[in-house]
């Protein structure tokens, strides 16, 4: 079976009536937008969609709102059926000539682009012609099945097949679907489906401890109006306070400082959770992700230094401090200017796995801990000779990779 590029949802009341579909907000959006987005995002190009007893007002009001939203871009086609269609409805529907499969979804499925991909991967084994159907583990049909589009009519007549379907079961990671049919079974999957985004959750700190907290708040500001780009600018503040309070260099004012800095790095989850959950990623709010985090690094070690030179005097907070701005900016050209950037250029060295750790969220915690026991100025020293030594050893590594790659050219 091939990868198809067009589905067709059927749409008909739900317990709570049409409006439930069509207003109705899960996690930020209302459940049949989910859906098309879902799909869109595992590659489905045309949406061709059965309106089966649908109130025309739902079709003026719904269909533009999606047409303009400016993360659709694929085509969408409206097909308006009665309560119980005859045949010449059936045959105004129009399904593309050229294509082999597609999609057939029940438009009270919620589920993840993740769950779709992997059930479509599942399908390449069978034969041109087959149908088959996603099920969970007793055999029951989750609402989304592929098949040729000979077969799409069928099933809009008489809500089965004209031959026996191929049961998919998926287990993995992206198990999470659910159909959705009043308000308190869409309380249920709101929970849920956030609880699926901790899957994309890779540091310690993340899944043991940021998770307990951003999760909560992740739920909360994805229905809000707030945009991801917006939570990651309020990050900032956060972390621009935190070097405020550490600038002043006494035991409340640098655990409070650590406090806020711990706040950072669990609402630097939030945005993350936000963009996915509203399918607002984006590259330019990847950049701006980076930019802030180090923006506010570059902030807490200057505040770091302010606070040490108050308690302790400047020679101690100047040495540690220069060698960290030494050791610092030679860590960052190495990470990202040579090609590939991030660090890419490392790639399949031990040295790599020690620069995503480095660049992880889990380091505020140690400066957490400093904060507490009130050793805030060893960890200025620590972090002084600590990025000099790393940035020795890159550099180090990359030299023995370009050798590498000079005697690879040279053969």
């Amino acid at each position: 079976m091939t990868a198809p590029k067009t589905a067709v949802l059927r749409v008909v009341p739900s317990k709570e009536g049409t409006r439930f579909l069509f207003r109705h907000n899960i996690a930020g959006l209302y459940v049949f937008k989910r859906l098309i987005f879902s799909l869109q995002r595992v590659g489905i190009e045309n949406f061709i969609i059965i309106a089966q007893d649908i109130p025309a007002s739902d079709k003026y009001w719904v269909e533009p709102d999606i047409k303009n939203d400016a993360r659709f871009n694929s085509k969408f086609q409206w097909n308006d059926l009665s309560k119980e269609p005859v045949e010449e409805e059936f045959n105004s529907i129009e399904l593309p000539s050229e294509i082999d499969d597609v999609l057939l979804v029940e438009s009270n499925l919620v589920t993840t682009s993740g769950l779709i991909k992997d059930f479509i991967a599942s399908t390449q084994g069978l034969e041109k012609g087959d149908i088959a159907g996603l099920s969970v583990e007793s055999g029951y049909s989750d609402g989304i099945y592929l098949l040729p589009p000979s077969s799409v009519g069928h099933y809009l007549r008489s809500g089965t097949f004209e031959k026996p379907v191929t049961r998919i079961t998926q287990p993995g990671p992206w198990l999470y679907r659910q159909k959705v049919e009043d308000s308190q079974s869409a309380r249920t999957v709101e929970k849920a489906l956030l609880n699926e985004h901790k899957l994309h959750y890779r540091q310690i700190m993340d899944i043991w401890v940021n998770s307990f907290f951003s999760i909560k708040i992740s739920s909360f500001l994805v229905r809000t109006s707030f945009t991801p780009n917006q939570i990651t600018l309020f990050g900032l503040v956060i972390g621009l306070a935190a070097g405020i309070l550490f600038a002043q260099g006494n035991y409340w004012s640098g655990l409070m400082g650590g406090l806020l800095l711990a706040a950072t790095a669990v609402w630097d989850c939030c945005d993350g959770d936000v963009a996915r959950l509203k399918f607002m990623e984006s590259d330019f709010g990847e950049k701006l992700d980076t930019a802030c985090d180090n923006i506010i690094n570059v902030f807490i070690f200057v505040g770091l230094m302010f606070g040490t030179a108050h308690s302790q005097g400047l020679a101690q907070a100047m040495i540690p401090f220069l060698m960290l701005a030494l050791g610092g900016s030679s860590i960052f050209y190495l990470i990202y200017f040579p090609k590939g950037g991030k660090g890419s250029f490392f790639k399949n060295t031990p040295i790599y796995d020690v620069i995503q750790i480095l660049a992880s969220r889990n380091f505020i915690y140690i400066i957490f801990i400093f904060a507490v026991v009130d050793k805030l100025g060893w960890f200025l020293w620590l972090a002084g000779i600590g990025s000099n030594v790393f940035a020795f050893s890159m550099y180090m590594v990359k030299r023995k990779i370009l050798g590498s790659l000079v005697r690879e050219t040279s053969e």
